[in-house]
């Protein structure tokens, strides 16, 4: 019962905290003091969920605030007289100019790398980090969760590195520097 009353509390002060910004940044000039004393609620606004109920506490009061922000947002935009100035015309190269050839295949290509190869390279370093932890003493359950984080991080890595690089040679390069990660657990038989 004390646990509820603290995680309410802990509501009221998400709520206060962020309508105390969302008053702070509307003002002309920002209020230090407002902006402080409103992070300030959020954050004991937090604490006081997670003494009250841990990670899911502060995961509530998150929800929370996180509520109420959409709605004050969306209601000031709802609500905001559209701005003055003109959209800019410029052109940001995404397709070719008039007559000049669409480079569908490096499309194509660049596509292949980045959603495909790269998926397939990730998994491999996922697998590789799924053997590290075998062979560091993880349980089978541990080092599968494992490989279920490093694959969309190792993912969203690769498909930077690869959309940063224009060289193919190298993306070919970082996608097999990649794909040789699963070579030692294929070799013993921990990708099965």
């Amino acid at each position: 019962m004390m646990g509820d009353a603290v995680l309410s509390l802990g509501a009221v002060l998400a709520v206060t905290g962020v309508a105390m910004l969302r008053r702070s940044w509307s003002r002309r000039t920002r209020s230090h003091g407002l902006n402080l004393a409103a992070w300030g609620s959020l954050a004991l606004s937090t604490a006081l969920g997670w003494a009250s109920a841990g990670a899911w506490g502060a995961a509530v009061e998150a929800i929370v605030a996180m509520a109420l922000a959409f709605v004050l947002l969306g209601w000031a935009a709802w609500t905001s007289p559209p701005g003055k100035a003109l959209a800019s015309n410029r052109r940001v190269g995404m397709l070719p100019e008039n007559g000049a050839p669409l480079g569908i295949g490096r499309r194509i290509v660049t596509f292949t790398f980045v959603a495909i190869l790269a998926l397939a390279s990730s998994l491999a370093l996922a697998m590789a980090g799924r053997l590290l932890a075998l062979v560091a003493g993880a349980g089978e359950a541990n080092a599968n969760a494992i490989s279920l984080f490093v694959t969309p991080l190792a993912w969203m890595g690769l498909a930077y590195a690869l959309m940063m690089t224009g060289n193919r040679r190298r993306q070919v390069v970082m996608l097999a520097i990649a794909a040789v990660a699963a070579v030692p657990a294929y070799l013993i038989g921990a990708m099965t």
